[in-house]
């Protein structure tokens, strides 16, 4: 195989496999969003708190997880294109009634 053959064979499958990586990665942080929160370890408590006293962590309110990076553009670009297509649907709905609804041509005028 020549040089110029395999350096295509190479890059072709470099470019496949981060695809492959990226859809992956887009998928796993729509399935799961959250995160455990780094500064409390997802226990919801700052650090230094005992069972006396204890503060909730800042970071993420007390709930110990906090959201992914890139998790609201992947919701927000999968609801863009859900609703999108919820738009076309009712366009065509639309235009079905209307074909429906509209009366059929009168034939008294022939030539």
């Amino acid at each position: 195989m020549p040089p110029a053959a395999r350096r295509v064979t190479a890059v072709t499958g470099l470019l496949l496999t981060a695809l492959t990586a990226l859809a992956t990665w887009a998928v796993s942080v729509y399935v799961y969003p959250f995160r455990h929160c780094g500064r409390c370890g997802g226990t919801g408590r700052k650090k230094g708190s005992t069972r006396r006293r204890f503060d909730l962590c800042r970071r993420c309110s007390g709930t110990g997880r906090v959201q992914r990076i890139g998790s609201r553009a992947a919701h927000r670009s999968v609801l863009s294109v859900r609703s999108e297509m919820a738009r076309e649907r009712q366009r065509h709905r639309a235009r079905k009634a209307d074909e429906r609804s509209t009366p059929p041509r009168r034939l008294d005028n022939r030539p």
